[in-house]
């Protein structure tokens, strides 16, 4: 989908509902998921892109699964097919794009409380900088599709292939970047403890 359908999907306003839902200030939010409270309301404004492992921290923070912050449906089964031209796609812009370090696409955005959280991601050349570390509950598993990749994992760095795979315990510190001047693309899945709380929150998180 185009970069347009990622703002009409409001992101950040279904992080702020959710967040007023639960009685949470932003500091009180900043504190409990280490993210800045200048960057929470960067994204609650959609000023800035959260990347896939702060939206992990904050369905941690808020009780969700990582699934309600793409949802638009509420499907009757727990079955899910999403056509091509179907995913969210969230591309950041400006200096957000250059801290994000890559773009990433939802693949499964109907079903929540849902244990896995899959993405396919593309990670661009010209990462010189330092990147910002990720670390987050839960654990992650990618595959490389295309380019060469660098994972560094708790200190460790691991070099990728086309058809190469890493699984590791997404609490351990983790970076992403491209080699070789190509666009990598991969697919990328979260695994977090599916809630068990009584009511499902997404009637008043997207109202």
């Amino acid at each position: 989908m185009s970069e347009a359908a990622f703002h009409e999907l409001k992101l950040g306003e279904r992080i702020r509902r959710l967040r007023e839902d639960r009685s949470l200030g932003v500091a009180s939010v900043a504190e409990k998921t280490g993210i800045a409270e200048e960057r929470l309301i960067a994204f609650e404004a959609d000023a800035a892109t959260p990347a896939v492992g702060d939206l992990a921290r904050l369905a941690s923070c808020l009780e969700v699964s990582v699934g309600h912050f793409f949802q638009t449906t509420l499907p009757e089964k727990r079955i899910e097919v999403v056509r091509a031209d179907q995913r969210w796609s969230v591309h950041a812009g400006g200096d957000t794009a250059a801290g994000l370090g890559y773009r990433y696409q939802a693949l499964s955005h109907g079903l929540t409380e849902k244990l896995m959280a899959p993405f396919l991601v593309e990670v661009p050349p010209g990462q010189e900088r330092p990147l910002e570390p990720s670390s987050h509950e839960g654990e992650e598993f990618m595959f490389v599709l295309a380019g060469q990749l660098e994972v560094e994992v708790g200190g460790d760095v691991h070099q990728l292939g086309p058809g190469d795979a890493i699984y590791y315990d997404s609490r351990l510190p983790h970076t992403l970047r491209s080699l070789e001047g190509s666009t990598v693309k991969l697919l990328a899945c979260i695994a977090q403890a599916r809630r068990t709380g009584k009511e499902n929150p997404i009637g008043r998180a997207y109202r």
